[in-house]
């Protein structure tokens, strides 16, 4: 029974990068929207789009899932498909990331949307500001997430406030850092001082 796939809340995709050891606290995730009828199928080429991206190609342990996002919790996935043996290794804060962002037609509120690329997933060095180098990378990004999709699929913008969604029409990286908070390290040490 074919499944249709629908764009609310979080879902339905979520791509799953497994950082720097096998714990399940180190895992970094991003989440776009897509619309069609076969989860399968689409997990299939999402995971042959990012074996075919050299940030993280093959050897890098991954899992995507595509949920149904209308369902109610519990929400289970629809299909699953995972790659990998090997964890990718962090060379800068987790927190460090760059932003695609893209839109349909118009770029205005309710028409766009984004998502957070790791610094793994673009490489080089974090300066004052990223390079032109590093924001092509993530430009990149927009190939391996909207671009060669099964037939009757596409990528979307979803709106809660208008309640519908929207095929992706335009996609770009600006040369401005941003931070994820939520994946950084915990404090594992500390030096403090007195007030003489």
């Amino acid at each position: 029974m074919l499944q249709r796939l629908r764009m609310i809340g979080r879902g339905p995709a979520q791509f799953a990068f497994q950082v720097d050891s096998d714990l399940p606290k180190d895992v970094i995730t991003i989440n776009p929207h897509y619309f069609g009828d076969d989860a399968q199928g689409l997990a299939d080429k999402l995971k042959a789009n990012l074996i075919a991206n050299s940030f993280v190609g093959a050897a890098t342990k991954f899992t995507i899932r595509i949920y149904d996002a209308q369902k109610p919790k519990p929400n289970y996935p629809l299909a699953t498909a995972t790659s990998g043996t090997d964890y990718a290794n962090t060379t800068a804060p987790r927190e460090v990331a760059l932003c695609l962002s893209y839109y349909s037609t118009w770029n205005r509120p309710s028409y766009r949307g984004r998502v957070y690329i790791p610094h793994f997933g673009f490489g080089g060095s974090v300066g004052l500001k990223p390079t032109s180098t590093q924001m092509n990378n993530v430009l990149g990004w927009g190939n391996t997430l909207f671009k060669g999709l099964p037939a009757g699929h596409n990528a979307v913008v979803f709106s809660p406030k208008l309640n519908q969604s929207n095929g992706i029409s335009n996609f770009w990286v600006d040369n401005e850092w941003d931070t994820v908070r939520s994946r950084g390290l915990k404090a594992d040490s500390r030096v403090q001082g007195t007030v003489p």
